[in-house]
């Protein structure tokens, strides 16, 4: 049986699975970055990498407009366009939050207060195994095209996206109990260190979110091939 991807083309899930590597290795730059913070690194360094994530999110970008030309053709597809569309869109997303988050530390030096970093470092550690789930999950859907969304190949990739939205009680949870210790750290915070803090927190939820999403519309996506 010939593979749905000779019959239709390979060439838009090539350019989707390059786009979740960039977005993966923008994601990775900003964990690098967040490591940094969290050992109180120096603001050069910090700066540096987050020139490094703004350029790989640049990138990224360059490559989602290769997917946008390829989903405007005439060729064939052997799953929506708008779904697909979809999940480049959220998946683009990831690298966009990401920068935002390297950008937000470059404002001003942003003291770390012992009563706040554990919480802090739990919450960055669950939101980047998040965005490390939803990567895998990205990195599969080759192989669902070439098997022609086999069975075995879907079921493993449906739990992967089902492991990832089991976590949204505990990333919830965590980013909670962060966002709270900041508010109660105003000994050692100023006004503004507290809020800096506190729309970092928001946006590193937005990236976890994101990732959730990304992996949601590859659920749609194999629904809809089920149906």
């Amino acid at each position: 049986m010939k593979m749905l991807s000779g019959l239709f083309g390979r060439s838009p899930f090539v350019h989707v699975a390059d786009h979740g590597r960039k977005v993966e290795e923008c994601v990775i730059r900003l964990s690098t970055l967040l490591s940094v913070v969290l050992e109180g690194g120096s603001d050069e360094e910090i700066r540096r990498l987050a020139t490094e994530v703004s350029e790989l999110e640049t990138v990224a970008d360059q490559v989602r407009n290769k997917i946008h030309e390829a989903l405007s053709g005439k060729l064939m597809l052997p799953v929506s366009r708008s779904d697909l569309f979809d999940t480049v869109e959220q998946q683009d997303s990831m690298a966009d939050m990401a920068e935002e988050i390297a950008t937000s530390f470059t404002f001003r030096p942003l003291p770390l207060p012992k009563i706040i970093h554990d919480d802090i470092a739990h919450f960055i550690t669950i939101v980047m195994e998040n965005c490390t789930l939803a990567s895998g999950v990205v990195s599969k859907l080759e192989l669902l095209i070439e098997s022609s969304f086999a069975e075995r190949d879907t079921e493993t990739v449906m739990k992967l996206i089902d492991e990832l939205r089991g976590r949204d009680d505990s990333t919830r949870d965590a980013y909670l109990e962060a966002t709270r210790k900041i508010y109660a750290a105003d000994d050692n915070l100023s006004s503004v260190e507290i809020v800096l803090w506190v729309k970092i927190m928001s946006l590193l939820q937005g990236l976890s979110a994101y990732a959730d999403r990304t992996t949601n519309g590859l659920r749609i996506v194999i629904e809809n091939q089920r149906n």
